[in-house]
């Protein structure tokens, strides 16, 4: 059987994986944006906005309204700085602590219980915390790139200062993927096998090594369905946008639907890959062990007669 289709027939046998993933995941995401707009009400509460800003604001003069944001972004940008030196730390906490233990019960129930060693949950939480630190530096990098090139390009030019710009963000968005997606697959060694964080990123680097094809396959279908799912909730939110003839709140709620419509489907294809390279995991150590030779037991050597 194809590894994708033995991912979703996995997932569709035990709907709690499906459930499971969703749950840690809406969980994680709910408390983040709970903190985002806290932080965000608290933030604009402390700008203070002058009448004659206001009054600037509803004139046509886009050099004016420009001074005027520039100089409430001058207000906003330490207090910013301030609010993210809690917030991002908070985040990071939570992110390793709902992945850490939605990742173990979502690999306990996929793999069959002979073969899980121990639920790794200290691997696990290291594991994420690399994530976590890789994904800061790559959004580090993503303003590194941005402050590189205005200061490489002239400012009289700052149309190939932006290509330049795009060209360095998707370099780093790239290499971001690519190194995420093996620590997304490294919990499958420290569950079934109790390997260490380190251990299993290494595993997961010789898994792609020693199956390229059918990793790449697996690969290609899940993110061509994610892919398509993309399509139809951008298709579904025109449609939905159209529907609702200029009513903010029609729109926003059509729009907040829509969105968490895809959230649940993208949630049910990263569960249903996740099992897909489980079961090519699982099929590649059985086509090894029994590629192995086996040697022969030795025969008794006949004693010579007298």
């Amino acid at each position: 059987m194809h590894p994708a289709r033995a991912g979703f027939r996995a997932v569709f046998q035990q709907p709690g994986l499906i459930l499971g993933e969703t749950a840690w995941r809406w969980a994680f995401g709910a408390a983040a944006w709970t903190l985002v707009v806290v932080a965000v009400h608290r933030i604009l509460a402390q700008v203070d906005v002058t009448q004659a800003e206001l009054l600037i604001a509803r004139r046509s003069d886009l050099f004016l309204i420009a001074d005027a944001c520039a100089r409430i972004i001058y207000q906003v940008l330490p207090r910013l700085a301030r609010e993210s030196l809690v917030l991002v730390p908070a985040i990071c906490v939570m992110w390793i602590a709902a992945a850490t233990v939605g990742r173990a019960v979502t690999l306990k129930g996929l793999l069959p219980e002979s073969e899980t060693r121990n639920s790794g949950l200290g691997s696990l939480a290291a594991l994420h915390f690399f994530r976590s630190i890789f994904t800061l530096a790559t959004i580090v990098a993503f303003f590194g790139a941005m402050f590189l090139a205005g200061i490489a390009m002239p400012t009289q030019n700052p149309t190939t200062a932006a290509v330049v710009w795009l060209f360095l963000a998707a370099l780093v968005a790239f290499c971001w993927s690519m190194v995420n997606w093996f620590l997304a697959l490294a919990p499958i060694w420290i569950v079934r096998d109790g390997r260490t964080a380190l251990q299993s990123i290494a595993d997961s680097v010789d898994f792609y090594r020693r199956n390229p094809g059918p990793y790449v396959a697996v690969a290609w279908w899940f993110g061509f369905l994610r892919a398509i799912a993309m399509v139809a909730a951008l298709i579904a939110a025109a449609i939905a946008a159209s529907i609702a003839q200029g009513s903010i709140p029609a729109a926003v709620a059509s729009g907040v639907a829509v969105t968490l419509a895809y959230f649940a489907g993208a949630d049910l294809l990263y569960i249903a890959r996740l099992a897909a390279f489980v079961a090519l995991s699982d099929s590649s150590q059985l086509s090894a062990l029994s590629s192995q030779p086996t040697t022969p037991s030795p025969q008794p050597v006949p004693q010579p007669e007298l």
